[in-house]
């Protein structure tokens, strides 16, 4: 498949998508199927269906509709897969199932297939969720570890980040060197009561601070340092000090709260640094990179520069079922519409999608496992675009 954009115009800075140490299987899951079937499957039972296509068509609404996307063979500008969104979702409000619904997808549009393996046409899927974290406005005790606003002298040339000496620019300090040297001070937004929960926002990308008094503010990606991102998880295997299938996020958080003496030179290993802001009070949940919430289960974080924002598409792939005490009993397979809403900074290339799971403990251990191959297929209108 072929998703050169012909003409790029991305959305703002990149969030952080999850830690990911490449196409390495948590546990043992079912493999991709061959190609999806018809009727197509929706596992959610339309459940958020509408909340998400119309947050896309506001992304959609945003953009340049002149923008010309080459999808499987064909070229299509915005405005026609805008249309052929407006299409999906004056059907989705009508549907009564999703056997409907997708009985219209099949008359109305053509999946394009997307992968980033040649000839599985298979994509890696990973998963990330909203964490709520105890934090404080004041430092104390209680609440030692800070998380950070940009800093003013950190800016961006050229779509790389850095920091400007005697006019040019110069990589921003790494992860170490801040936290060793303090060097951030006066910029503190908020202060956390552990280390590891600092980790895990700065991992997912956004999240909710829940204060003393019991209220909470949603915590919101800002910028990020411009320093390589580097995996934790990958350097933890390569010392031998976790298995590849122990080496998700559970278990790197695992490793490290058995073993606090590695925290900090495990954590410094990863140089890039994520800066945030506060987000509404009101706000219905975590903003995707577009600036409008994500939908959990709808909501993907692609490469936006292979991909249209916003548009539809069907996920095909695995997800685990889990215990009351959150261990992992198995894999079941999965089908739903989602859309391409978000974006990351470890999500890059065709074949790399994150899919938003949620805020809630069962979207936690969901994200925490969620590596394995899937597929993804573009619904592309059928009375669009040229060859």
């Amino acid at each position: 498949m072929s998703t050169r954009v012909k003409r790029r115009h991305l959305p703002g800075l990149l969030l952080l998508g999850l830690l990911t140490l490449g196409p390495l299987p948590a546990l043992t899951c079912p493999t991709a199927t061959a190609g999806p079937t018809w009727p197509l499957e929706d596992d959610l039972q339309l459940m958020g269906l509408v909340e998400a296509a119309e947050n896309s068509r506001q992304i959609m609404a945003r953009r340049d509709g002149t923008s010309v996307f080459e999808l499987c063979g064909q070229s299509y500008t915005l405005d026609q897969l805008r249309q052929g969104l407006e299409n999906f979702t004056a059907a989705a409000r009508q549907a009564a199932d999703a056997a409907e619904l997708t009985a219209h997808v099949r008359e109305n549009f053509r999946l394009c297939r997307s992968g980033g393996e040649e000839r599985s046409g298979l994509a890696f899927l990973t998963g990330y969720y909203a964490p709520e974290v105890a934090g404080s406005l004041e430092p104390g005790p209680e609440f030692p570890y800070p998380l950070y606003s940009p800093p003013p002298d950190l800016t961006r040339i050229d779509g790389r980040e850095g920091r400007l000496v005697e006019g040019r620019l110069q990589p921003y300090w790494s992860r170490a060197q801040i936290e060793n040297g303090n060097l951030l001070a006066g910029h503190e937004l908020v202060y956390l009561a552990d280390p590891l929960d600092a980790f895990v926002l700065h991992v997912q990308g956004s999240g909710w601070v829940r204060f003393p008094d019991g209220t909470r503010r949603p915590l919101l990606y800002a910028a990020k340092s411009g320093r390589e991102y580097r995996s934790i998880g990958r350097l933890l295997v390569s010392e031998g000090r976790l298995s590849r299938e122990e080496a998700d996020l559970p278990g790197i958080l695992r490793y490290l709260r058995a073993h606090p003496e590695q925290l900090r030179r495990v954590l410094h290993h990863n140089e890039s640094y994520i800066f945030f802001r506060w987000g509404k009070e009101d706000a219905p949940g975590p903003l995707g990179s577009f600036g409008l919430p994500l939908t959990a289960g709808r909501s993907l974080a692609m490469d936006q520069t292979h991909y249209p924002p916003g548009v539809p598409a069907y996920l095909a792939g695995t997800k685990p079922l889990a215990e009351p005490d959150g261990t992992i009993s198995g894999w079941q397979p999965f089908g739903r519409f989602v859309f391409n809403q978000d974006s990351g900074s470890a999500i890059v290339g065709r074949g790399r999608i994150d899919l938003f799971w949620g805020g809630d403990r069962s979207a936690e251990i969901a994200a925490g496992v969620t590596r394995h191959p899937a597929e993804l297929f573009l619904l592309l209108p059928k009375t669009s675009g040229k060859k």
